[in-house]
């Protein structure tokens, strides 16, 4: 039997696929040892990038639910924010109440427990905060209540600009997402940039926030690492 540390390269080839390790050759100059250096390297990273993600979904997600929750209250309702659908109008808004319905049987196991606004909004992925972000909601969300999560950015004053700033930006760290979601190559992209936006974005909330992320990111020493 051969050591641990002794495999074959090409059987790992076509375990993998030689289709999902094509970008990784070509960067390699075609060897295949090298490729799979990348390859490993492509899975840290990603794992970096999960973890920075993280983060700053949880830390977004916990000021547009405290910020909604409080628009809501001033209406002297009860409810929580996700079953205004004053919120939520027209074709997009439906498919957003669907979101939410399918939240919410989540958190209730089917609703066999009462609903609770907190393992509701733990059951909203990062696409759907994204999507909170769209033009749709500028009226509805951004003027009365969201803009104001951002007191850092630049342009204060322009809800428009600020709104169209955080969903370009939560726009491309969502397409980021998904591909380390599904184990797919990062190794082309600008990665640098995608690590300065999550930290623009924790910085146009909250400043002890950004420097607490900051000090916990994995990403510059793993950029630093990729293999030659």
């Amino acid at each position: 039997m051969p050591a641990p540390s002794t495999f074959n390269s090409e059987v790992i080839l076509h375990r993998l696929s030689p289709d999902r390790l094509n970008s990784y050759l070509e960067d390699s100059d075609g060897n295949l040892r090298r490729a799979l250096d990348l390859y490993t390297w492509n899975a840290h990273v990603a794992a970096a990038f999960l973890e920075d993600l993280g983060r700053l979904e949880v830390v977004l997600r916990n000021r547009f639910d405290e910020a909604l929750t409080a628009l809501v209250s001033l209406s002297g309702l009860r409810q929580p924010w996700f079953d205004h659908k004053q919120l939520f109008l027209g074709h997009h808004g439906k498919r957003t109440l669907d979101d939410i319905a399918k939240a919410k049987l989540r958190a209730t196991k089917n609703g066999r427990l009462p609903i609770d606004q907190g393992r509701v909004i733990t059951e909203f992925g990062f696409g759907f905060w994204r999507y909170l972000c769209a033009g749709r909601h500028h009226t509805s969300m951004w003027v009365p209540a969201l803009a104001a999560q951002f007191p850092s950015h630049p342009k204060q004053g322009n809800t428009a600009l600020i709104r169209a700033d955080i969903e370009s930006r939560m726009d491309r760290l969502h397409f980021l997402r998904n591909r380390v979601a599904h184990h797919e190559p990062l190794h082309r992209r600008e990665l640098a940039d995608d690590a300065a936006m999550i930290l623009e974005l924790a910085q146009w909330m909250c400043s002890d926030t950004h420097a607490w992320m900051t000090s916990l990111s994995r990403i510059p020493t793993v950029l630093a690492s990729r293999p030659t």
